[in-house]
């Protein structure tokens, strides 16, 4: 009995330690500190004693230009790539026009024909006015009869007509020229600014439908960068056009940019939520304002990225 009484004391004090062991650690090693921030540095605040601040997005200053094409067709050539620096008028990409080269080579060769046509008519106008004349120099009834005179007249006469016929025909030929030219030149696309390249979503061999809701480019002038800002309805009372505005980096505040006011565009409209559900209920008004950003070479932006602004609010300053 006492041998069992002095294991159950054993067990009671065994117990006992790995309790306590199991406490200190949970408050020692169990319990690390958590992990540092992973952020570069603190998110930017204002710079101003009282602002008006609202999210940025960059675009370039001739907003962005979804380029279509013009015919629906295959994609044979794409002559740009992003990033390339284009002229107005440069060709960016063409579609298959093999049927339109077809049907101008067509077109020429009536128009050839036309031309031979009018030139057809106007010897049989000449010779029939030629003869017409000679009839009119002799004496009707005594050298020709008065007839033959009378069917000379409307012989050039019907000259006249068909004359007038083939240069109707020759005016349609050319203009049927014109419109197989206008639409093999449909086939091709060029940039409509000077700007730069920003996305390419086709491929040669791949097909673009006119009109579609996805542009095969996308084109735009990016000297000087321009930037959307959304000012929320509750702040436009204390919005100030003239005022500073300065722009941050959302991941780094030591990046900021000075801008230059360029607009209002005055209509206060729902805020996109982007959140993809058509039924979205959107009780926020923005009025968005444009500014042109004072860029740095060593602070680049690219177009797309978000902003946060803020807009001195303490007087014209």
């Amino acid at each position: 009995m006492k041998l069992f009484g002095q294991k159950m004391y054993f067990s009671v004090i065994v117990a006992a330690a790995g309790l306590a062991g199991a406490i200190l650690f949970s408050f020692t090693k169990g319990n690390p500190p958590p992990p540092p921030s992973n952020n570069l540095v603190s998110p930017p605040s204002t710079p101003y004693a009282q602002s008006v601040s609202g999210t940025g997005l960059v675009e370039a200053n001739s907003r962005n230009i979804e380029v279509g094409v013009f015919v629906s067709g295959i994609i044979s050539e794409v002559k740009v790539n992003e990033g390339d620096k284009v002229k107005a008028g440069d060709l960016l990409l063409v579609t298959d026009k093999r049927s339109a080269e077809a049907d101008l080579q067509m077109k020429k060769k009536d128009l050839a024909s036309a031309e031979a046509a009018v030139k057809t008519a106007q010897a049989q106008l000449d010779d029939s006015d030629d003869l017409q004349k000679r009839y009119d120099s002799l004496k009707g009834g005594v050298a020709i009869s008065v007839t033959q005179q009378q069917r000379q007249m409307f012989a050039t006469r019907r000259a006249q007509a068909g004359l007038e016929q083939a240069k109707a025909a020759l005016e349609s030929s050319r203009a049927a020229l014109r419109l197989a030219q206008v639409l093999l030149e449909q086939h091709t696309v060029r940039t409509p600014i000077d700007g730069e390249v920003l996305k390419v979503r086709v491929r040669a061999g791949e097909f673009a439908a006119a009109g579609a809701a996805v542009a095969p480019l996308v084109i735009g002038n990016t000297n000087p960068l321009h930037l959307r800002v959304q000012i929320d309805e509750n702040d436009l009372w204390r919005f100030n056009r003239k005022a500073k505005a300065t722009a941050y980096l959302r991941s780094n505040k030591e990046r900021k940019y000075q801008l230059d006011f360029v607009r209002v565009e005055p209509l206060v409209q729902p805020k996109t939520q982007l959140s993809g559900n058509a039924a979205e209920q959107v009780d926020t008004r923005i009025m968005e304002v444009v500014y042109a950003i004072n860029l740095q070479e060593e602070a680049p932006l690219y177009v797309g990225q978000q902003l946060d602004v803020f807009v001195d609010a303490d007087g014209d300053k």
